[in-house]
């Protein structure tokens, strides 16, 4: 006959020690260290070169969009100003319409040029594509 304090390992476990071998089973592997675990001692001079390249894309991509942000409000100036122009060639063109006289007609024809934009407008093929 067996003694009742004895017990076959035979997974025939009370629920409560049951729990406390699997629990000390879980802390053994715990402590063991992993061989396969990644170092963290550092970072390689590979890894801070590619993290410092990200930042400064992420630094160009940031003021690409402020500059993109402060062209879109001065062209939407621009677009304001070349309306404003437009406006007043039409009334301009109405102005000589009126006038009858052939001679008076000459001279508005001769003299009343108004000087419209000279500066030629640059559009990147990189911004607008083609």
């Amino acid at each position: 006959m067996t003694n009742p304090d004895e017990t076959a390992d035979d997974g025939d476990q009370t629920p409560a020690r049951g729990a406390a071998a699997a629990k000390g089973r879980r802390a053994g592997r715990a402590a063991k260290p992993s061989s396969t675990a990644p170092v963290t001692t550092g970072s390689s001079p590979l890894a801070a070169a590619l993290r410092g390249l990200v930042e400064g894309m992420e630094q160009e991509v940031a003021e690409i969009t402020r500059l993109s942000g402060e062209v879109d409000e001065h062209v939407s100036t621009l677009n304001a100003l070349r309306a404003d122009i437009t406006q007043r060639l039409v009334h301009l063109d109405e102005l000589r319409a009126v006038a009858d006289d052939a001679n008076l007609g000459a001279f508005l024809d001769e003299n009343i040029q108004p000087q419209l934009p000279q500066e030629a407008e640059d559009f990147p093929e990189r911004i607008y594509g083609t």
